[in-house]
């Protein structure tokens, strides 16, 4: 086992607004209009990206343009030198920087300056401390023939079982939670196979701006258990072999925009590492402000923050699956953000008999657009009872890493195929695939009939191109640096 490090500076997005509010007590989020005059170059990507994220986008024809290159660190000393305030992070996809002041003449100097087209709110992360990544060197698992207990059910309806049989369990594959908090995960007993074998890649507490990750909410440990969990009898994740960075991006105290932002830095952050599959099970509608508020015509697929972050960072060969929202029963109904995204996998939620959950937000799109894209087990659903055992939740929440650890078993078995591909088998696999509804999308997916169309297509392909594709993509990288540069 190698270790490499890898330094979070600052992260950065992009986005295009000429709207000035703000979302967040004393912190905006000032856009730049350009990226002139920048140090770093699309022609030395290692400068701000990983080898194996540099290697993701290689392998599925992504090219590395502007819109990677962190934000001109020129533009940020203007900003800085403007008066009391403290840039908090950057954002290089959406080309912007969260500051913090108090001074309204700040803000209003700032909206001054030639470059800056605009200002807005974001999130929080100040620590600038390395932190360690383990790489995990296994690629392969032997055939598996589990005891699942009570969580067979959940597995066997998307038909995970034969992939698990033949010992795709995840292995080699990175998986990035974004969530509340992972408060006694540590100490689960069906997580000690994840916490002893170095298979966290990393952590990092963007509402807090630290590296500690298990507090704040119980949350993000019962969805992470749905994926990583594994005590024979009881509780099998669908991913029990992947490798998982944890990363806190919503502040379970407030209700907020800044929290998109969160989401939108923590995104950047698992990219520039080289993380294939995130799991998001959060959404935005409502806020404690209401001008905050999301209406249903923004979720048209590319309007709110965290759904245009949530397309780019599929953009970048990253598959990004999330929870459709809990609103079912209530008068919202629909979808949120960033379930809405167009490159996003939204996932619904069924009872143990595959009936749709009451509560399990519907569809479509305000476009007519198919949403939720597909449904899983949200209603009964078996997690960690953190500490020892078992018990059931209810939530989308939890029907979103069933399936995003499943599509990490399904990658490790088809490691030639694109995120793109990946996410349309997933789709064409599912029961209701030529007749969608908008309570259970695209259905219920079959990840064996998945597997067997991706192998037809990575087959075919490699004929046509003489057998030479590359091999070694999502396996990890043994040696080099990480870098996430601000």
């Amino acid at each position: 086992m190698v270790l490499n490090r890898w330094f979070l500076v600052g992260v950065l997005f992009c986005l295009v607004s000429t709207s000035f509010s703000q979302v967040g007590e004393n912190r905006y989020l000032v856009y730049f209009g350009d990226k002139v005059g920048t140090p770093y170059s699309v022609d030395q990507p290692e400068a701000f990206l990983s080898e194996r994220a540099i290697t993701r986008r290689i392998y599925q024809n992504i090219p590395i343009t502007e819109e990677d290159l962190p934000v001109n660190p020129e533009y940020i000393d203007q900003v800085r030198e403007l008066g009391d305030l403290e840039v908090i992070y950057s954002l290089k996809w959406l080309n912007a920087i969260l500051i913090e002041t108090q001074d309204s003449d700040v803000v209003d100097a700032i909206l001054d300056l030639d470059n800056v087209i605009a200002t807005q709110i974001s999130p929080v992360i100040r620590d600038d401390q390395a932190v360690e990544m383990a790489t995990d060197e296994v690629i392969s698992s032997p055939k598996n023939n589990y005891a699942y207990g009570p969580s067979f059910n959940q597995i066997n309806m998307i038909n995970g079982i034969p992939l698990h049989e033949a010992g795709y369990t995840g292995a080699g594959v990175w998986i990035g939670v974004f969530d509340g908090g992972y408060s006694f995960a540590e100490q689960d007993l069906s997580l000690q196979g994840l916490m002893t074998s170095d298979r966290v890649l990393g952590t990092k507490n963007f509402v807090d701006g630290n590296n500690d990750v298990y507090q704040r909410s119980t949350h993000g440990s019962y969805v992470l258990s749905t994926m990583a969990g594994f005590l024979e009898d009881s509780l099998i994740g669908t991913a029990p072999d992947a490798s998982y960075l944890l990363c806190i991006t919503e502040d379970v105290q407030v209700e907020r925009r800044i929290e998109e932002a969160n989401w939108a830095a923590a995104a950047e952050y698992a990219d520039s590492v080289g993380i294939d599959v995130i799991n998001t099970s959060l959404g935005y509608t409502l806020f404690d402000l209401e001008d905050e508020n999301h209406s249903y015509e923004e979720l048209d697929g590319n309007s709110t923050l965290i759904t245009r972050a949530s397309n780019i960072a599929a953009s970048k060969g990253i598959l990004t699956v999330t929870s459709a929202g809990n609103s079912g029963n209530s008068l919202w109904y629909y979808i949120g953000a960033p379930a809405d995204g167009d490159h996003v996998l939204a996932i619904g939620a069924v009872r143990p008999d595959e009936t749709i959950a009451s509560f399990s937000s519907r569809g479509p799109r305000i476009d007519g657009a198919v949403k939720p894209n597909i449904v899983a087990q949200g209603q009964a659903a078996v997690v960690a009872n953190l500490g020892d055992g078992i018990r059931t939740a209810n939530g989308t929440s939890f029907a979103s890493p069933i399936i995003a650890g499943m599509s990490a078993s399904l990658w490790q078995a088809v490691p030639l195929a694109t995120a793109e591909e990946l996410f349309d088998a997933i789709e064409q696999s599912a029961s209701l695939y030529q007749n969608p509804n908008d309570s259970l999308g695209y259905g219920i997916p079959d990840f064996e009939f998945a597997l067997s169309l991706l192998q037809n297509l990575t087959s075919t392909r490699n004929v046509e191109s003489g057998g030479n594709d590359l091999g070694i993509y999502p396996n990890p990288w043994a040696d080099g640096e990480m870098l996430n540069i601000l």
